[in-house]
């Protein structure tokens, strides 16, 4: 009896479908979708993600003015290093989950991760108010700051995180760049608005009521995030299966991805160097003789006089400039359909200005220049990673594109901790200028990796192309082009 014949198509069909393999989700997302989606669910994730990335990174850039307040009051007897742990703990913990959120947002389990989000984030904030006593010189507790600000609010924060831009990616897939850059604006956002209204609302109310106030702006716009951060269902959803399987959370197939490797150890980097200047920005000003450094009142309505420049201005200026590098860096890497080779750029020239800017600004003008370039270059290496992962990532691979943005930001997060706790200790032996140095050093190093991963990309897309054309001529007897998407 013989077998009946099977044409090509259902052949690779059920290859598809055995492997759970979508190589045309990517084609038909660029090529079928209107530029801009005609569902408003598109845009209300947008500002979901706005108001996620609002809360997460908006508080990490925020914490250089929670340092100055438990440096000059509430934690007066801790050292720079006990106090950078806190602010290194949070970004750690923001990022290290990540491998597990990134998974079950493959799996559209985005509810679950905003409501825990919603409820770690205000929970941590609220508690927080509670660890200060009056919020009079030292009179908090270190053990509790650590707890509340560093490990309840960090864990909040990576149920966010991943969740931004993985959801606007997929809504936006045609201009997935722009989407991306417009969430990370959210970051700068927070970073300004939340060092003023720490500021103003501990010296109006106090400690305690000021960061339960605080608490208050957090729990309504994450709560905003949560209800209009719905999941788009085009791409198909990956269930988690057996949640004890290695391979359920990490893909193997990143792991032989050379590109992508490279790119992973480039980003950890940024989060390793980037945030040692923005902890200290507010402090280097005041050594540099730039501006005064206004103790926050530690008791309420308590409001000293304010002479000359304050230096908390440093840090709010480099903020709002992230915005400006964040959404142009979308724009370019639209333009060039390539945002490793904007990060790459934008590496380069903050390397040289941490070099010599930093170590060398001799005068006001100059130091608020410095904090606006330098803001407007972190916004755009902050604000690029996951649309790199959206770049390297194979179109057979595509709808694991959270499992490799999750990878990505769980391998980075040592980095994000041992970084700032290297810069000080590098500050505390040879002084200030070493943080600049520090930072230069680690981003010339980032050049040189991205710049690998964009080779490494393109030779892999030179070498696939190769095998396309290979294909297409023992299928048809004859060499035909090959079609490069």
């Amino acid at each position: 009896m013989s077998t009946p014949i099977q044409s090509r198509d259902s052949v690779e069909k059920r290859s598809v479908d055995q492997y759970n393999v979508t190589p045309a989700i990517s084609v038909l997302a660029t090529s079928v979708a209107p530029t801009w989606p005609r569902n408003w669910r598109a845009y209300a994730a947008l500002v979901s993600g706005f108001f996620m990335m609002f809360n997460c990174w908006g508080m990490v850039n925020a914490y250089g003015t929670f340092l100055g307040f438990y440096d000059q009051n509430l934690l007066s007897e801790y050292s720079d290093l006990h106090l950078s742990l806190v602010g290194g703990t949070e970004s750690f913990l923001l990022l290290f989950p990540s491998v597990f959120a990134g998974r079950l947002l493959d799996a559209r389990r985005h509810y679950y991760l905003g409501f825990t989000g919603f409820l770690l984030l205000f929970l941590g904030y609220l508690l927080l108010s509670f660890t200060g006593g009056q919020g009079l010189k030292d009179q908090g507790n270190y053990g509790l700051v650590w707890l509340t600000s560093g490990m309840v609010a960090g864990l909040g924060m990576t149920c966010f995180f991943t969740y931004s831009s993985h959801n606007v990616i997929q809504w936006f897939p045609r201009k997935r760049y722009i989407a991306a850059g417009i969430t990370s604006a959210g970051a700068g956002a927070g970073g300004i608005i939340y060092p003023l209204s720490f500021r103003y609302l501990v010296a109006s109310f106090g400690f305690p009521v000021g960061v339960r106030i605080i608490s208050g702006i957090v729990a309504g716009t994450t709560l905003i995030a949560f209800v209009l951060g719905a999941p788009c269902k085009d791409v198909p959803r990956r269930g988690v299966g057996n949640v004890f399987k290695f391979s359920t959370w990490i893909d193997k197939q990143a792991l032989q991805n050379r590109a992508y490797i490279l790119y992973v150890f480039a980003v950890a980097l940024v989060y390793g160097g980037f945030y040692s200047i923005a902890f200290h920005v507010t402090e280097w000003a005041e050594v540099k003789g730039f501006g005064t450094r206004q103790p926050i009142p530690a008791s309420a309505g308590d409001h000293p006089k304010t002479e000359g420049f304050q230096t908390f201005w440093f840090l709010a200026i480099m903020n709002g400039a992230s915005i400006i590098g964040r959404l142009a860096s979308a724009v370019f890497a639209t333009h060039l359909s390539n945002p490793i080779v904007v990060h790459t750029a934008t590496c380069f020239l903050a390397s040289l200005l941490a070099f010599f800017f930093w170590p060398f600004a001799s005068n006001r003008a100059g130091a608020i220049a410095f904090c606006t370039i330098f803001g407007v270059l972190g916004g755009s290496m902050l604000s690029l990673p996951a649309s790199g992962v959206a770049y390297l990532i194979p179109a057979d691979r595509h709808s694991h594109v959270g499992q490799w943005t999750g990878m990505m930001w769980s391998s980075v997060s040592v980095f994000a901790l041992v970084g700032p706790l290297i810069a000080a200790s590098l500050k505390r032996a040879y002084g200030m200028d070493a943080v600049g140095y520090w930072t230069g050093s680690t981003m010339l190093l980032i050049t040189v990796l991205l710049a690998g991963s964009v080779f490494m990309k393109r030779k892999e897309e030179k070498s696939s192309t190769t095998s396309t054309q290979v294909e297409d001529y023992d299928n048809s007897g004859e060499q035909t082009p090959a079609v490069i998407v």
